[in-house]
């Protein structure tokens, strides 16, 4: 029996948190980890994962391949030893395609990205719009990214529950840019999550750290440019937590995960159930 597949996504309450930073950076970690990864632009409006990885030109997108125009191959970009599948900039094009977007073909996009990888992150839209749903419906698990502040937190607290009724498992938070001069104290975050939501451990907390705009301006994710920075050195040891995690709340075999992923992937996208 092969590993089996996990999907998760990486959600915000708002913008600005450094969620897609950290999906990049994270899919690296992974695979430098020796797990096989897929990393999928989720935001039907607002796509921008491929240029935080460095990639300014992308050719076919998720969105040719949906409409047929494309086959999945042609859309899966290579780059740091992962698999990127682009969404694309139109954000009208987007939406034009969901309301066209045949539930055979949706199934069988599902299907492939499910087996392709060991981990398949999805890069999901900040805040509460449909294409956030979307690509929490279309995962197993949930992480999400919040910064040391009140009104994240409470953003945060908004996605979990979310998720919850998705039935998408949160396994804990990651707090990113905390610091000396961040306005709270991990343990203060903790307190405030376990308070609202039982307990909510932090996955991570990521140092407020310049090398992360530096690498930015380089377009190359910090793991990559400075794998020994605070920040890099965080981003790893959650990917070890994440591959370590040996008590997942679902399927055990492959097959039924891949089914049951696909199945909500059909579900979020076309309103129907498989």
């Amino acid at each position: 029996m092969r590993s089996r597949p996990r999907s998760i996504s990486i959600t915000s309450g708002k913008g600005g948190t450094g969620k897609t930073t950290l999906t990049a950076n994270l899919g690296i970690a992974l695979g430098s980890l020796g797990k096989s990864v897929t990393i999928l632009d989720g935001d039907l409006s607002m796509a921008n994962l491929a240029l935080v990885l460095g990639m300014h030109k992308c050719g076919s997108t998720l969105l040719d391949a949906l409409t047929g125009k494309a086959d999945l191959q042609d859309v899966i970009c290579r780059n740091y030893g992962i698999n990127i599948v682009p969404m694309g900039f139109r954000f009208e094009d987007a939406h034009e395609v969901l309301l066209k977007v045949k539930r055979e073909r949706v199934e069988e996009l599902a299907q492939e990205l499910m087996k392709l990888s060991e981990f398949l992150l999805i890069d999901a839209p900040a805040g509460m719009q449909e294409s956030t749903t979307i690509s929490i419906a279309a995962t197993r698990e949930m992480i999400p990214v919040c910064n040391p502040t009140y009104p994240s937190l409470v953003d945060a607290y908004k996605i979990v529950r979310l998720a919850n009724l998705m039935n998408s498992w949160t396994r804990g938070i990651v707090v990113n840019r905390t610091g000396k001069t961040a306005d709270l104290t991990t343990d203060e975050v903790e307190a405030f999550m376990s308070r609202s939501l039982g307990t909510m451990p932090i996955l991570a907390d990521i140092p407020e750290d310049r090398k992360v705009q530096a690498a930015e301006r380089e377009g190359v994710p910090v793991v990559v440019f400075e794998p020994d920075c605070e920040a890099a050195v965080a981003i790893n040891n959650l990917a070890k937590v994440i591959v370590g995690e040996a008590h997942l709340p679902y399927a055990s075999y492959e097959d039924r995960e891949v089914t049951e992923t696909t199945a909500l992937l059909v579900r979020a996208l076309t309103g129907r159930r498989v």
